[in-house]
């Protein structure tokens, strides 16, 4: 179990979130995005051919995710872009296609309340709630 822990520590995220997908059917990644003053990409992807996964839920649960970020980060208010589709392509020995997992990618911008914000700025909180619910409605059983 160790072993496994430093291993998934040791990869990159495109490694970790395909070694997710494989488990569990789902792969969610953050990222802080260097360029984007309070941003964080957001991905998401699962197997389609996993019956108990829904891409609607893995579609909430990235943004969820992202939001997560973002408030970690101390902001309380976001504007968020997405989501847009992705692929996580995993191959081996550079021409054999291992798998393809469909996904969604949100770029999540955090702003506090008491500084400058753009007016569509809107609630972390009550967006993290938002995708929460909806997460859970698409959930299969």
């Amino acid at each position: 179990m160790i072993s496994s822990v430093l291993l998934l520590a040791a990869c990159n995220p495109a490694e970790r979130m395909s070694y997710q997908v494989k488990g569990v059917g789902t792969g969610y990644d953050t990222i802080k995005e260097d360029k984007i003053p309070g941003g964080f990409r957001a991905q998401g992807v699962h197997d389609p051919n996993e019956p108990k996964v829904s891409a609607d839920e893995v579609k909430w649960r990235t943004l969820y995710n992202g939001l997560q970020s973002a408030q970690n980060a101390g902001y309380d208010l976001t504007v968020f872009a997405g989501p847009a589709s992705s692929t996580l392509t995993i191959t081996r020995s550079y021409s054999f296609v291992e798998g393809q997992y469909p996904g969604f990618v949100y770029i999540v911008r955090g702003y506090k309340s008491d500084g400058e914000h753009p007016a569509s700025a809107r609630p972390i909180a009550a967006l993290m709630d938002e995708a929460n619910r909806r997460a859970f409605a698409a959930k299969k059983p």
